[in-house]
């Protein structure tokens, strides 16, 4: 799987993911409550040794709707982003690929960093199912050639 299937599969695998969540879609969502949305914003190189090893950083941002009528609401939401964060930051190892020079090249996970679960938007000025809030997440991995 590449950086983004990976991701998405990772965030699937959240313990608490069918409890605030129906599915990951990519790079949007449907605006529904219980709505989530991947996606990549970047890569980039962060270092290469001399046989052509590198070490990579992808950025994401990752979109949740949630209704957020009153306090309860509102807290429960920024509650499951912040567990969110500290749960993705404990999957590094997993396997990744990545197609340079059109070969395809394995790699793993080294580090998942989020933060920033904010507020985004409120869709439609409706607070019962449209609070959009948006968490971004780094992602470094490593690419063996």
């Amino acid at each position: 799987m590449n950086i983004v299937e990976k991701m998405r599969d990772i965030l699937l695998r959240f313990p608490k993911i069918s409890t605030i969540c129906n599915d990951i879609n990519i790079d949007l969502t449907s605006g529904e409550p219980t709505s989530y949305g991947l996606s990549s914003t970047g890569d980039s190189l962060i270092s290469e040794d001399i046989l052509g090893n590198q070490t990579r950083r992808h950025s994401f941002l990752l979109y949740a709707s949630y209704s957020g009528i009153n306090d309860f609401e509102r807290t429960e939401n920024s509650t499951a982003l912040t567990e969110l964060s500290v749960w993705l930051s404990q999957q590094i190892g997993e396997e990744v690929t990545t197609v340079i020079e059109d070969e395809t090249c394995t790699g793993e996970i080294t580090r998942i960093s989020a933060g920033n679960g904010r507020l985004y938007a409120i869709e439609n000025n409706n607070i019962i199912t449209g609070m959009r809030y948006q968490l971004q997440i780094e992602v470094e991995y490593t690419v063996e050639i």
